[in-house]
């Protein structure tokens, strides 16, 4: 998603095949899409660190 903002960091309403930006530039769906995306891949991500330092801890030392 990132690499479709233009050099000010805008999106624009449609995102044409070969990738150049046509319509409006509306922001704010936009912006907490993203906002969204990136606090569910956080969450996802820190779920999955303390899953591995859980099972890492219960393991018996060799």
């Amino acid at each position: 998603m990132l690499t479709y903002a233009n050099h000010l960091g805008l999106y624009s309403e449609e995102v044409a095949a070969n990738g150049e930006q046509i319509g409006n530039f509306p922001q704010a769906f936009t912006h907490l899409a993203l906002i969204d995306a990136a606090i569910t891949l956080n969450e996802r991500l820190d779920r999955a660190s303390n899953k591995n330092r859980r099972s890492s801890w219960t393991r018996a030392p060799r």
